[in-house]
């Protein structure tokens, strides 16, 4: 699923990594605003962990529970300018992902408490 903003554009598709580890998983409803402000110009991975800021009501980069809700993690690559808004939908919030292919990302562990739906697959 594409991300949209409002300013009309198409990027062809760069994926081609795969984080899910069952075909059992549930998307966010509606869909997920990402900020823009919050996100740096170029590639928003996939496998991105974020989180809805109860004061804005837009969606930021995870990296603390506190003042956030609504924790989930992106299920496509998604090209940010910088500026404006992205409309996401694929943002899972439940389901198994495999660890190791999500990007490093230090609050992984916060994360985890935060959403228990996800279940992270790691091999040993």
């Amino acid at each position: 699923m594409p991300a949209y903003t409002p300013k009309f554009t198409e990027t062809p598709f760069v994926g081609g990594k795969n984080i899910l580890a069952s075909e059992h998983l549930q998307f966010i409803e509606g869909g997920a605003t990402l900020d823009g402000t919050k996100f740096p110009a170029g590639k928003i991975e996939l496998g991105t962990l974020i989180a809805r800021n109860t004061t804005s009501g837009k969606f930021e980069k995870f990296t603390t529970a506190t003042g956030f809700d609504n924790f989930g993690i992106l299920n496509i690559d998604a090209i940010s300018d910088g500026k404006n808004d992205l409309i996401v939908g694929e943002v899972i919030v439940r389901g198994s992902v495999y660890e190791a292919k999500l990007p490093t990302n230090a609050a992984l562990t916060a994360f985890k408490t935060a959403n228990p739906m996800i279940r992270f697959v790691k091999h040993i």
